[in-house]
């Protein structure tokens, strides 16, 4: 099973990332107001991912894009504003 790190964009240039092992079910989630994060800044369409076969793999990678460093990678290099 595939396990994907995604970043979302808004219509305001808001990103935010997360992973799931269903893009389209987990996009509609946000869209839909289901997810709490990111209820407020709808609608959302994916921006950009990456697919890993293993689940710790992918969340190590999320939580990296969610650090200092991994932020500076992720607006210069893979979704620049």
């Amino acid at each position: 099973m595939w396990h994907y790190v995604y970043i979302l964009r808004n219509s305001y240039g808001k990103q935010y990332v997360g992973h799931t092992s269903d893009l389209n079910a987990r996009l509609k989630e946000h869209n839909e107001g289901s997810v709490k994060a990111t209820k407020k800044l709808r609608p959302w369409k994916i921006e950009w991912f990456c697919g890993f076969n293993d689940k710790t793999k992918a969340i190590q990678f999320e939580k990296y894009l969610k650090s200092g460093s991994g932020t500076s990678i992720r607006y210069r290099h893979i979704a620049p504003q």
